[in-house]
């Protein structure tokens, strides 16, 4: 639901006379670990899925975990930041569910299609089955949101903390004072 956040953030930011340049102004700290996440979680993902083994069984949830404290350390590098607390918590939560979990998402099959459920039984890179044995089930992906031409949609409660979060940021950056940490462009 990130990217359906951000869309309805950039409307909204816009509509309320915001200007989209003012992002390209903020000045977070160590914001190249968002992309060395992302990079993780995406290998994790896709070598699950072509069946590439990483190395030992447990590297792949290991590195999964491991994303998620990048992504806290630049919420937390940032918790002067709007939203940034929100995202913080929702991160937090997401990561907490997962390491519990083996490092690995349980996802709810209620909403799956049934080739989404054999594919996640044996669990498939960064997400397995939520079933009795989770820990922690109630922050694991398990709400359902139908979203015209997108489809449907499984979030979880620390999903909703981080787009809430990424909204605020964004839409605050955007439209907000300038008392936010940004670049300031020297003139000469």
């Amino acid at each position: 639901m990130l990217i359906e956040t951000l869309v309805l953030v950039l409307i909204t930011g816009y509509l309320k006379g915001g200007k989209l340049m003012h992002l390209g102004r903020l000045d977070l700290r160590g914001v190249w670990l968002v992309p060395a996440a992302f990079l993780i979680q995406m290998a994790v993902y896709w070598a699950a899925v072509k069946g590439f083994r990483l190395g030992p069984g447990w590297l792949g949830p290991l590195l999964h975990t491991f994303s998620y404290l990048l992504l806290l350390a630049i919420a937390l590098l940032n918790l002067s930041q709007p939203g940034m607390k929100l995202l913080a918590l929702g991160i937090a939560l997401n990561g907490l569910v997962i390491a519990v979990n083996g490092g690995l998402m349980p996802v709810d099959p209620t909403y799956l299609p049934a080739a989404s459920r054999l594919a996640l039984q044996p669990g498939q890179g960064t997400h397995e089955l939520l079933t009795e044995a989770t820990v922690l089930s109630f922050l694991a992906d398990r709400f359902f949101l139908y979203i015209p031409v997108l489809g449907k949609q499984l979030f979880s409660i620390g999903d909703i903390f981080i787009d809430g979060g990424v909204f605020t940021l964004v839409f605050g950056v955007m439209t907000g004072p300038r008392s936010y940490r940004i670049r300031t462009v020297q003139r000469r």
